[in-house]
């Protein structure tokens, strides 16, 4: 239609087709950068030079990327290594889980069998944490005698088909054909766990409570092992994990933190911190980067806790999803090679580049070189089958394969509802006096620790106004500064003021959509004849990355050991002792508007109750637990679901703690039909 259209002749009908095509493209572009998870860039004139936000973003991170240095005493890595798998489980893993979930052993319900050729494939659910139901298939030889190698078979974002996709069903055949024990485990979000509420983002809810979301992952792989390691013909002595992309970063976990997994052979699943920072592909689900564990232990030093175990890091030349070969070897292989030496196991520690096809798979010269690594570690040489037995004809329908779960099955979304009952777990103590001092006080520097505001963060002196800008609002000009903190960060400023007049008020606009969402708070504050500045903090208006989604950086922040909200937070601090410093004592009022931009505002309040004198919050969530109750997405408001908030404090303990500063609550206000 529109080819025909820009092909008619006459200046009017090119006009009426130019007219629809921009309609078009303004109404469609905001919605396609929403659900990609990062805002559009406000149609206001730029104040930001282009990329300066993700630039900015990639130094700070860079700065947190930890050194490797391979050990030179053999003890002493030893006992580091025991010292950095007891912090990961505590300090990261395992932080904030419940008693009730730490069973010895998992509950198991078997199934169906289903006849294979020279093997059966028995069907089972496990429970990986109370009420949440993971399926497996065990693939066991007929007849079995002694004890014999067992793997555990893991896999990745594979949608739809899940632990049937084909090129698992054709490696765990391969293994059963080689009198082994083959172990398949779903995976949370994928096959019949596929349904709402398993999302791996969804994780975000539990961290939100203090808990960590990355604690069922690794518990159903925890629970998934007990039950392979049960079986009694494995030999616990011969135990290995494999799994292709995802099932690759189940794999490294598992491996590193539980010796009971004697070979690994992770398939690219994994890289180092530095190259998720600069390639796009490479930086994972947040699973993969949970809350603090890159300050504890990296995915390098993961590797590194395998020796003197086997290990086959498998790599593809030409990998179109992530972690390429080059990348990976350069990043993980070679810092970890001299660990291996030092320990007297350099021929344990190998890899594998896959050339053909070359792109992300777990296809038959990936697989042939498992078998040949798992061969040479756990097989007498006079049974080495290195070669993929052709099992085309072997492989099964989703349909068949298919276990039963209950109805009732526990996800993400129960699992956090179940936990936000009894939070936060600071209650506010009855009456005044020394009580509630004492509770705030105490509340306060909870908040503190668990934000972790960015320190040391000051606006630079005398920022440079920006000329060329020329945004109006009530036929008021806007004049636009970069405000520079310290050097780490820039924030785009717009201060408005009425003219002939000198303001006693200064009213301070923050949104998460940038200017364009809040003229007309603009145009109110000016008809009440106050001095205006609208700011964007980090992950708000122009303060977005520009080549992936505020929310995978947002991730990058929290695993290397700080938090978006703190950014935020420390951000506004600055800007606020700045306009202190240069309105000299005047009247500063707050207005937030939008989820991300409101909570900054209110924690900042919280902790520093005197740096505004009022705080309007407009279009934000009177309570953390409606995140869950209105299925608030991690992806669109990253920074708000910070780790541990709502087990310290939810809204209505933050505006206790912000007083003597006045928080109140407006809903949306309607856009006027002045043009300002």
């Amino acid at each position: 239609m529109i080819p025909a259209c820009m092909a008619a002749r006459g200046n009017r009908v090119v006009r009426i087709c130019t007219i629809i095509i921009a309609a078009c493209l303004l109404l469609l572009a905001p919605t396609a950068g929403i659900a990609a998870g990062r805002k559009a860039l406000p149609s206001a004139g730029h104040v930001l030079a282009a990329g300066q936000t993700q630039n900015e973003l990639k130094t700070f991170l860079f700065g947190l990327v930890p050194k490797f240095a391979a050990p030179t005493d053999p003890q002493e890595w030893t006992k580091e290594t025991e010292r950095l798998r007891r912090r990961v489980l505590d300090e990261v893993i395992l932080r904030g889980v419940p008693k009730s979930w730490m069973t010895e052993s998992p509950r198991v319900v078997w199934g169906e069998m289903v006849a294979g050729e020279g093997y059966i494939i028995r069907k089972l659910r496990y429970e990986a944490v109370p009420g949440l139901w993971v399926g497996g298939l065990l693939y066991e030889p007929i007849h079995l005698k002694g004890k014999v190698p067992a793997v555990l078979n893991v896999n990745g974002h594979v949608g739809k088909p899940g632990m049937t996709v084909d090129y698992k069903q054709a490696r765990c055949i391969n293994l059963v054909k080689r009198g082994m024990l083959a172990l398949s485990l779903e995976w949370i979000g994928m096959g019949q766990l596929g349904g709402d509420g398993y999302a791996h983002r969804d994780q975000a809810y539990l961290d939100l409570c203090g808990q960590a979301g990355v604690s069922v992952f690794y518990l159903e792989l925890k629970r998934g092992l007990d039950v392979l390691c049960s079986q009694k013909a494995a030999d616990l002595e011969r135990v290995a994990v494999t799994g292709l992309s995802g099932g690759g970063w189940q794999t490294i976990v598992i491996s590193s933190l539980d010796t009971r997994v004697k070979l690994a052979a992770p398939n690219a699943g994994y890289i180092g911190f530095g190259p998720r920072i600069e390639y796009p592909g490479d930086t994972g689900d947040l699973e993969q980067n949970a809350s603090d564990l890159v300050s504890v232990a990296d995915y390098v030093r993961l590797t590194a806790m395998l020796a003197p175990r086997p290990a086959l890091l498998i790599y593809n030349a030409k990998d179109d999803c992530c972690f390429p070969a080059a990348r990976a070897l350069e990043s993980v292989y070679k810092p970890v090679a001299p660990v291996y030496q030092l320990l007297g196991a350099a021929g344990r520690f190998a890899y594998h580049v896959n050339e053909d096809p070359g792109t992300h798979n777990y296809l038959k010269d990936n697989r042939e070189a498992f078998y040949q690594f798992l061969n040479r570690q756990f097989v007498p040489n006079d049974k080495w089958i290195d070669e993929d037995i052709p099992v085309n004809n072997e492989i099964r329908s989703s349909e068949v394969l298919a276990v039963s779960y209950p109805p009732d099955n526990a996800n993400f979304y129960t699992l956090a509802g179940e936990m936000m009952k009894s939070l936060p777990a600071r209650k506010r103590p009855r009456g005044d006096g020394t009580a509630i001092q004492r509770w705030r006080d105490e509340t306060r520097s909870a908040l503190r620790n668990i934000v972790k505001p960015e320190p040391d963060l000051a606006v630079d002196p005398n920022p440079a106004r920006m000329t060329t800008f020329t945004e109006r609002v009530q036929r008021v000009t806007g004049s636009a500064r970069r405000l520079s903190l310290r050097g780490k960060w820039t924030l785009p400023l717009v201060e408005f003021v009425p003219a002939d007049s000198t303001p006693d008020v200064t009213t301070l606009i923050l949104a998460d959509r940038g200017l364009d969402d809040v003229r007309d708070v603009v145009a109110e504050a000016l008809d009440r004849g106050e001095r205006v500045m609208v700011v964007d903090l980090l992950f708000t208006g122009e303060c977005m990355p520009t080549d992936r989604a505020a929310w995978s950086f947002a991730q990058m922040i929290a695993t290397a050991g700080r938090r978006p909200l703190g950014i935020e937070v420390g951000q506004l601090g600055a800007v606020a002792d700045w306009i202190h410093q240069v309105q000299h004592g005047k009247p500063l009022r707050v207005v937030a508007k939008g989820r991300v931009a409101g909570l900054a505002a209110l924690v900042s309040a919280a902790l520093d109750p005197r740096s505004f004198d009022r705080l309007e919050l407009r279009d934000m969530d009177g309570s953390l637990k409606e995140f869950l109750a209105k299925r608030v997405r991690y992806d669109n408001a990253p920074s708000a679901f910070c780790f541990g908030l709502l087990e310290v404090a939810d809204v209505p303990e933050l505006i206790e703690l912000a007083k003597p500063t006045k928080v109140e609550f407006f809903a949306a206000t309607a856009q006027s039909d002045a043009k300002r």
